[in-house]
């Protein structure tokens, strides 16, 4: 969220800018990494009938922009990060504030 009031203070109105971390990471990795993070077993398998015909398999945003303009970087890993999103979710189903 920082990295948004950032963009909202430093950078120029309609403007494009890219905003992310460093971490390069496939769909099957991201899986496994919550898996790893759930509480419970997680049983996943494909589905070749969701499949796309061509998929683009990595895509890396380049965020020099949004860095030079801002010297902002991320103060957490990709995997704190995830877990700090799982925590969150977590809480908030807890609570019952899931609507």
């Amino acid at each position: 969220m920082e990295s948004y009031w950032v963009a909202s203070t430093k950078c120029k109105f309609g403007e494009a800018y890219n905003i992310g971390g460093a971490t390069i990471i496939k769909v099957g990795e991201f899986l496994a990494l919550l898996k790893k993070h759930a509480r419970c077993k997680i049983v996943s398998k494909p589905d070749p009938k969701l499949f796309r015909p061509a998929d683009v398999t990595l895509q890396i945003p380049d965020t020099s922009k949004f860095r030079r303009i801002t010297g902002w970087k991320p103060k957490y890993s990709f995997e704190k990060s995830v877990k700090f999103l799982l925590d969150n979710c977590r809480n908030t189903v807890r609570k019952g504030i899931v609507r």
